[in-house]
């Protein structure tokens, strides 16, 4: 039965991915729609909070397009996310709601890898394929899980994630694409549930430039 692991050395080990964003050259102008970049958590998991409306509502724009992230993940399968990091210029950890990513990391797993991948093919190829992801140049092929290789499974796979990641961070397109999200404004120290718009940082062709996504070799599950 197809599954997300592999049968190396008589042993089943799951396949897991680190996927790593470079969000450093995208807009940080927070009254500007494609600022924001990619953030983990919203303004109050943070112990300094925003110190304008503006400052809030472009984090808002980024856990806007990490939910959006997520929401691609868990296409075809249901994602496992562990390990993840978020980091300020320097680089170091972000410490206050005001701070903006540079870079953001994370690790996929998937218990389910050929589902994820029949899912993506009926996307990318339709009917036909093979078809080619974001970047207009990689295919994805039309081969069943089954019939691949570990390694050409993998790399699909890779493929697939960085896709589910590209289109999260593009939501809204160069038009928009708004919700309601919270955000704070500390005149008055108000927490406000409001639309929040957000546009592309940059086209698709170029944020796969910015996704990497490899495969980790060996990953050891605590016990105790």
């Amino acid at each position: 039965m197809a599954s997300g692991f592999q049968n190396t050395q008589s042993q089943l080990t799951p396949n897991y991915y680190r996927v790593t964003i470079d969000t450093s050259a995208w807009s940080t102008t927070a009254a500007n729609n494609d600022s924001g970049g990619v953030e983990a958590w919203d303004y109050n998991y943070f112990a300094t909070l925003n110190t304008t409306l503006n400052n809030s509502r472009r984090r808002a724009r980024g856990n806007i397009r990490f939910n959006a992230i997520l929401s691609q993940l868990g296409t075809g399968d249901n994602p496992e996310i562990l390990d993840m990091t978020v980091m300020k210029a320097g680089p170091v950890a972000e410490t206050a709601a005001d701070h903006t990513s540079v870079s953001v990391t994370f690790t996929v797993g998937y218990y389910r890898e050929s589902g994820v991948l029949g899912a993506w093919q009926q996307i990318i190829n339709g009917t036909g394929g093979p078809g080619t992801f974001s970047d207009t140049s990689t295919a994805l092929t039309s081969s069943a899980y089954e019939l691949l290789s570990a390694t050409n499974a993998a790399t699909a796979i890779q493929n697939s994630i960085k896709e589910a990641v590209v289109r999260g961070i593009t939501i809204g397109g160069s038009s928009g694409y708004s919700r309601s999200y919270r955000t704070y404004d500390p005149t008055g120290s108000q927490q406000y549930q409001e639309s929040v718009t957000v546009t592309q940082p940059d086209t698709p062709a170029n944020v796969w430039t910015k996704v990497t996504v490899s495969i980790i070799d060996t990953m050891t599950q605590q016990t105790s």
